[in-house]
């Protein structure tokens, strides 16, 4: 056989020998991470190769499953008070759990890259992961440094559980609220589009907004979080936060005068969730 037809047929006995393992060779699809929100994935995932963008994902998912989601109880069935917390915190408490324990997960990886980069050089997809952070947490910031990294650990962090639920169960009226049977709005958030959400019964004339309707209450209080993490007027309460992360344990009557502009009604809003906090803490630990 001659030398050009023996090379022809080993290109060829390649090109087919591609051509059966090249289904096997290619990158698996990226996993659809289902425990994200739509805003929780990074806007230019698909700028990354297929490799990058699953360990992305991987960094932003839920590191714990999401719970059960159930309608909101009837809380007005029990007659012992002490019964109705309970039951009340119980029907929150996992939610709240699962996304500190994201928050919590973000944060540790975000101080690992930024222990990295005072050593050597980042890489693409670790680029991505603090630019994508800074999408979703609202952080208007050019640059992957030490500025960076601090604005983006104050905004990346856990909110006490004991907050969120006397937080949760005052704008609720312990989840008898009509907002929250009717939309799973334990916290009184507004949104401010026609239709968007259910329409106040002692609204002021000349006012617009409604209150959000969400679809479960883990959707609501992905919101809260969100709320609290992110926009200007919480600032001060993510001040607080550092401060207190900086020194030690974070505890919810710590962060509550934060709250100062959650309510118009300023600090008599700020003391009565001081003094349910009191009144309620041995029923959260319990």
């Amino acid at each position: 056989m001659k030398k050009t037809e023996l090379s022809f047929w080993l290109v060829l006995w390649a090109v087919v020998l591609y051509a059966t393992v090249y289904p096997w060779l290619k990158p698996a699809p990226v996993e659809d991470i289902a425990s994200l929100a739509d805003w929780q994935v990074p806007s230019k995932l698909e700028s990354l190769d297929a490799a990058d963008q699953r360990k992305l994902l991987k960094r932003l998912a839920y590191p714990v499953a999401m719970p059960e989601l159930l309608p909101v109880p009837d809380f007005d069935q029990y007659k012992d008070v002490v019964e109705k917390k309970k039951a009340f915190f119980d029907y929150l408490l996992p939610f709240i759990e699962r996304e500190n324990a994201r928050l919590l997960h973000i944060r540790q990886q975000v101080i690992e890259v930024q222990q990295k980069q005072q050593q050597q050089e980042l890489t693409v997809e670790e680029y991505a992961f603090i630019y994508s952070l800074y999408d979703e947490f609202k952080l208007d910031y050019p640059d992957v440094d030490a500025q960076g990294f601090r604005l983006l650990l104050s905004r990346v962090d856990a909110i006490p559980a004991d907050l969120v639920l006397i937080q949760a169960a005052k704008e609720s009226g312990w989840g008898s609220s009509r907002f929250a049977l009717e939309a799973y709005n334990f916290f009184g958030q507004w949104c401010f589009k026609a239709g968007c959400g259910l329409v106040p019964q002692k609204r002021s004339a000349g006012k617009y907004h409604e209150v959000a309707v969400f679809p479960h209450v883990a959707a609501a209080i992905n919101s809260y979080f969100y709320n609290l993490n992110t926009f200007y007027v919480y600032e001060e309460l993510r001040q607080l936060r550092a401060k207190r992360r900086a020194e030690g344990e974070v505890a919810g009557h710590h962060l509550v005068t934060g709250l100062i502009r959650y309510s118009e009604r300023g600090k008599d809003y700020v003391d009565e969730i001081h003094t349910m906090l009191k009144a309620n803490t041995k029923h959260i630990d319990s």
